[in-house]
């Protein structure tokens, strides 16, 4: 009886975005992002940009995702949440708003690098097609369907069930790293972005003037 489940490096996903911000929001994501990168190089964690979307002007980003390689998720709750940004703004000579909010949060994708029993329906058939009258005097065909992305995968190749259990076990594992890969490559932040609500106040950080001072 299977009960393998597919491990991979732990990754943890960080997602800084202006939300439905005005253009200075933008500034402060690109500002903010910068400063984030520091801090993992002072904490020595390994990271990638994976994603971003530019905004409309120069120095703007709207959204922007970090992949972070075995960090210890107690030094990134000081960032996830609300973060201010205190400044005149940049491209608007008589804006007199001041204050400026964007916000970090942690994403998990569709593929979730771990194939969970608890989040399969599986069930068996009798298989059709080519093999001889043997083939359909038993349940040995195997369909799984992952509940949480409605992928559907079968395998019947095997006259035995767990084999073909494996088999489709594999073809789920392979059909969640190409749906992540695809989501990744075109640069679809809406999905991730559409949902997150920016709080103004309460923030978890506080960063103040064009050169992003900590305060």
């Amino acid at each position: 009886e299977w009960t393998e489940i597919n491990k991979m490096k732990k990754e943890t996903y960080l997602l800084f975005t202006a939300g439905r911000g005005p253009e200075e929001c933008g500034l402060a994501v690109h500002g903010i992002q910068r400063k984030f990168r520091k801090y993992l190089e002072s904490k020595g964690i390994t990271h990638e940009i994976v994603n971003q979307k530019q905004g409309q002007t120069s120095r703007s980003i709207e959204t922007i995702v970090f992949k972070l390689m075995k960090a210890d998720k107690s030094l990134l709750n000081e960032w996830t949440g609300t973060i201010q940004w205190i400044c005149k703004s940049p491209i608007r000579k008589y804006n007199k708003r001041k204050n400026w909010y964007i916000k970090c949060e942690e994403i998990t994708l569709p593929d979730l690098g771990v194939i969970d029993t608890k989040d399969l329906a599986i069930s068996s058939y009798r298989a059709s097609g080519p093999g001889g009258q043997h083939r359909n005097k038993v349940e040995t065909a195997i369909r799984i369907i992952h509940k949480k992305t409605g992928l559907i995968v079968t395998a019947s190749d095997s006259r035995s069930k767990a084999q073909n259990k494996k088999r489709a076990l594999t073809k789920l594992k392979e059909k969640l790293e190409f749906q992540n890969s695809i989501l990744q490559a075109d640069h679809n932040l809406s999905e991730w972005t559409k949902k997150i609500e920016i709080e103004r106040g309460n923030p978890v950080k506080i960063f103040s003037g064009t050169k992003f001072i900590e305060l």
